[in-house]
This record gives structure tokens, C-alpha cells and sequence, in this order.
């Protein structure tokens, strides 16, 4: 029996040494997969890092080049690109690929992929993680209504700054238009201005011209009690051509709503008077005066007569009562591109410059109120509202050595003191003065405002429209035509806001 019993102790011996060394086996094969696991996890912790990184550089990236407008897929790239790299340098964790951009109803999409080197999960056989990501920029759906309020003075017809002009305000309507012809939240409006507005001839059928001539300043150059529109009647072959006069302050600085019950907040038709014959230097000699010189009737007598209109013929085909408004129409706010486009196209050089007329307009247009009513409430938060003021010069009366002292203007005659004084020179400082004025009062109403001077060396003229800016930043002095044009882009981006949607 104790020999049975030893030799069954040594067979279960070997049986478990044999057993042994089969659990070895099996733990040394189960120990490369359960290694691998727990270096995937470590490994995909570190993607996950890479991830996160990967996310903030294409924020980063989406935020400076998704309000750029106007550039191709492969320009935003490369600018995209560039903003990557500096948010995930090479020596982070993570090799990336390129950057890639997609553009589309207003949308931009940016992806992005990094490749993980793995520590552990090489050893069952995965040598690299791919990690990729997504972000969508959505360009801002706020509304935008903007006017541009141009300089069409004489000055502009010199050194090829009218053509330049007209480039420079058409690649900004491109680049705020895009690819669309007709955008539901874009209005842009035009003012090209000189010593007056033209608001167009179907303006006379608004309601908002003093027809029966109750304005305080109404027919002030000729006869007492005088209606200009009963001297355009009585000439054979001109008719009113859309400009006007200013509105007696204080109405002429601001929007106030035109009334029929009240004379000066309407508008007076522009009737440049025929200027004497003789008796000094006048531009605007366009009919006879029915005087001899020597018969003892003043300048100013004969130049108020309206006598000599009545059925009368105007020969010149460069002066009238149209002189020193030859102008474009103003373009009120619109969403139709090819209307700007066509618009900027028709600007023209001539006239003197008065830069509060001009930006009142601008004002005018961009108001919910009347005489134009295109534009949103002042305080409709869906909606920006700007204005984009440009001069090349400084504001001139258009002095001449004669009885009325200027040329005629939409302030009338020095002698009439529209401007508040018979002063040449006090009279130029009165329109710089209604300038900042109207400024102010454009800002107050939340508009912003971005003023830029043309090849303009006055410094007094470029601190009056950096303080007419809505802020310094706003300001653009443009020396050149380049510069005009980068002026105009910088403005274009910077109305194009942005918001990350994803």
C-alpha cells in the first residue's frame, strides 16, 4: 500500500509540473495583447490631447480668416495656415497635415488633421492614431445697411482720383456683396455730393419739396415772394434737375422729418440765378438782363429780376439754373448690386466742396424716418448701420470777386448768410464747424462712422475726419491709390462680423 500510495504522488507531481508550465504558455501569450490594451488607452489619452489642440489652432485660424470676403478656397487657406501654425507649432504633441478651407452660403469650414506617433500600441502592431477635426464658421447673419457719401468735387477729376475711387468703392460693394446679386440683409446706399445733392427729379413728387414756396429761405435770390418753380416754368427749355438747397438751421443738420406745416423742414428747389452782365466777374451769366449797363439798375437789382426769364431760351450748355450741381442722383438704400455698381460708375468730377451737405444725406438715407425710409429703426439690433465718408479736399465757399461773394451753392449767397455771417473766411469755418456737428449727431444715433481723405496734405481737413470717425481706427489717410484701395477693403472686412457656429 505505501508503495501505491508514493508512486501516485509522484504521477500528480508531474501532472502539475506538466500543468505549469502550460499556465506560463498561457499567460505569455495573453501578456501582449493585455500590454497592448493598456498602451492604447495611454496612447489614446494622447490623442485625445491632440484633439483638443487641434480644436483651439482651428478656432483660432476660423476667427481670423472667416470674415475675410472676397478670397478664393486656396487664398483663405494659405492665410489660415498661417494662423495654425502659430497656435500649434511643430514642437507640440501631434504632426499636422494641412490645413483646408470649403466656402459656401455663408458658411466656412475648416479641417484639420494631426497624426499621434504611438509609445505603446506599437507593440501590437498600430504605429499611429489619426485625429481629425472640424470647424464651421458662420458668416454673421446681422443686417447691414451702409452708405457711401463721396467727395464729386472738381479736385477729383485731376490725377486720375475719380477713376481710382471708382475702383476702390466697387471691389468694397464686391466684397460685401459676394456671390450674391440680391442679399436678403445688405442694403448699400450712395451720395455723391460737391456744394449740393441731386436727390433725382421724381424726388418732386415726395411731398417734401416746398412747392408753394413756404420756406423761410424760398426764392431768396430773386424778388420778394418769388416761387423758383414758376421760373422754371417760365424758361422754354430747362427744368429742375433733382438738386437742392439746404434746409435753414438748425434743420439742415439734422433728420428731422419733413412737414407741411412747416416751411423749413422742407426743401427748396437749386435755381442758380442768371448772374448780371456786367459789373463785374460772374460764372453763371446765362440770359439777358433787359438793362443797359448805364441805365442805374444795381448788380443785384438785375440779378433778382424775373422778368427776364419768361419764355426765355438758355443757349449755354454749361451754365443754368442747374450751375454748380452737376451731379449724379443720390442712390437710397438698396440690395440690388448691379444699382450700386452702376451708381459708382456714374460719379462724376466738378463743383466745390461742402462736406456737411453731403453727409447729412448720408444720414438722411440711412434714417427710418423721411424723406427716404428705406432704412430699419435706429435701435433694431439685427442691423449695423455705417456711413463711409470720403474728401479730397477742404470745404471751400467758392469765393469770387464779385457782389455775391461765392459761387451759388446749396447755402445760397454770402449776403443771404446761410452760413450765419457774410464772411468768406468765417464762412468756410462755419462749414467745417456744421461738419463736426452733423458728426456727432450721426454718432449719437449709433451709426458708425469711417471717414477717409484722398490725397488730401491739409491737416486741419484730416483732423476733422479722424474726429468725425467713430473712433481713430476708422480714420484712413490715403496718400495714394493703393492705399485708398487697401483703405476701402480694410472697411469692408471690418463690416463683416463674425461667430463660431460649431
Amino acid at each position: 500500500m505505501l508503495k501505491k500510495a508514493a508512486y501516485a504522488r509522484n504521477v500528480w507531481r508531474r501532472w502539475l509540473r506538466q500543468e505549469t508550465g502550460n499556465v506560463a504558455i498561457i499567460f505569455a501569450l495573453a501578456i501582449v495583447p493585455i500590454i497592448g490594451g493598456v498602451g492604447a488607452s495611454v496612447d489614446i489619452s494622447r490623442a485625445y490631447v491632440v484633439k483638443a489642440r487641434l480644436n483651439q489652432a482651428l478656432d483660432a485660424a476660423g476667427l481670423a480668416v472667416g470674415s475675410l470676403i472676397g478670397y478664393t478656397d486656396a487664398e483663405l487657406t494659405e492665410k489660415a495656415q498661417a494662423f495654425f501654425d502659430a497656435n500649434y507649432p511643430e514642437s507640440k504633441l501631434g504632426v499636422t497635415a494641412d490645413v483646408t478651407i470649403r466656402q459656401g452660403d455663408g458658411i466656412v469650414v475648416i479641417d484639420g488633421k494631426a497624426t499621434v506617433k504611438t509609445v505603446m500600441a506599437n507593440f501590437i502592431g498600430i504605429s499611429e492614431i489619426d485625429v481629425a477635426s472640424t470647424v464651421e464658421i458662420t458668416r454673421e447673419s446681422k443686417g447691414l445697411e451702409v452708405v457711401l457719401v463721396l467727395d464729386n468735387t472738381g479736385s477729383m477729376g485731376s490725377s486720375g482720383k475719380l477713376s481710382a475711387m471708382k475702383t476702390a468703392a466697387t471691389e468694397m460693394v464686391e466684397i460685401l456683396f459676394g456671390s450674391e446679386t440680391n442679399p436678403e440683409k445688405l442694403k448699400v446706399g450712395l451720395v455723391p455730393f460737391a456744394a449740393g445733392v441731386n436727390l433725382g427729379t421724381d424726388f418732386v413728387n415726395s411731398g417734401y419739396m416746398d412747392v408753394d414756396a413756404q420756406s423761410s429761405t424760398h426764392g431768396e435770390n430773386f424778388e420778394s415772394g418769388t416761387n423758383v418753380w414758376d421760373l422754371y416754368d417760365d424758361l422754354r427749355n430747362r427744368s429742375w434737375e433733382g438738386c437742392v438747397e439746404t434746409r435753414p438751421y438748425p434743420y439742415d443738420e439734422t433728420d428731422a422729418v419733413p412737414s407741411s406745416g412747416n416751411g423749413d423742414t422742407l426743401w427748396v428747389p437749386w435755381f442758380a440765378p442768371d448772374e448780371p452782365d456786367r459789373g463785374g466777374y460772374y460764372y453763371n451769366n446765362y440770359l439777358s438782363d433787359g438793362y443797359s449797363r448805364y441805365s442805374g439798375a444795381s448788380v443785384d437789382t438785375r440779378q433778382r429780376d424775373v422778368e427776364k426769364y419768361e419764355n426765355q431760351y438758355v443757349y449755354s450748355s454749361s451754365r443754368g439754373p442747374s450751375y454748380g450741381c452737376d451731379i449724379p442722383s443720390v442712390t437710397p438704400l438698396t440690395n440690388n448690386r448691379n444699382t450700386v455698381e452702376n451708381g459708382i460708375d456714374d460719379l462724376v468730377a466738378s463743383g466745390n466742396t461742402h462736406i456737411p451737405i453731403g453727409l447729412a444725406w448720408g444720414w438722411r438715407l440711412l434714417s427710418p424716418q423721411a424723406p427716404f425710409t428705406e432704412g430699419v429703426a435706429y435701435d433694431d439690433e439685427e442691423y449695423t448701420k455705417a456711413i463711409i465718408l470720403l474728401t479730397d479736399g477742404q470745404n471751400v465757399l467758392g469765393t469770387v470777386s464779385n457782389h455775391n461773394g461765392n459761387r451759388y451753392s446749396a447755402y445760397g449767397y454770402l449776403p443771404e448768410e446761410r452760413l450765419g455771417t457774410s464772411n468768406s473766411w468765417q464762412a468756410e469755418n462755419e462749414l467745417d464747424y456744421k461738419t463736426a456737428r452733423i458728426c456727432e449727431n450721426v454718432k449719437e444715433e449709433g451709426i458708425r462712422v469711417y471717414t477717409i481723405t484722398f490725397q488730401l496734405n491739409d491737416t486741419a481737413t484730416q483732423n476733422l475726419m479722424k474726429a468725425c470717425a467713430t473712433n481713430e481706427s476708422l480714420y484712413f489717410n490715403s496718400p495714394s491709390n493703393e492705399q485708398l484701395r487697401l483703405a476701402f477693403q480694410t472697411i469692408a472686412q471690418d463690416l463683416s462680423n463674425l461667430r463660431i457656429s460649431k
